[in-house]
């Protein structure tokens, strides 16, 4: 699984191929640049559940929040 942290840019395009493309700069991280290319059908995918993702993400963020609290 590739790792965005949240200090690096982010680009988002649609490359020749068709497919749409996310990459980041790795400038803030010291991190080498990534690139992650999904087909048009996934990137469907994820908008579709959208909700659901940022519904799931919300409750991981917490629950996280929770043990680092706790500890």
């Amino acid at each position: 699984m590739l790792e965005f942290p949240s200090q690096d840019g982010i680009e988002i395009y649609a490359s020749d191929s068709g497919f749409i493309c996310f990459s980041a700069d790795g400038l803030a991280s010291g991190m080498d640049a990534q690139t992650v290319c999904i087909s048009i059908g996934q990137f469907r995918s994820v908008i579709k559940h959208a909700n659901e993702l940022i519904a799931s993400a919300e409750a991981n963020k917490a629950l996280a929040k929770e043990k680092y609290n706790a500890k």
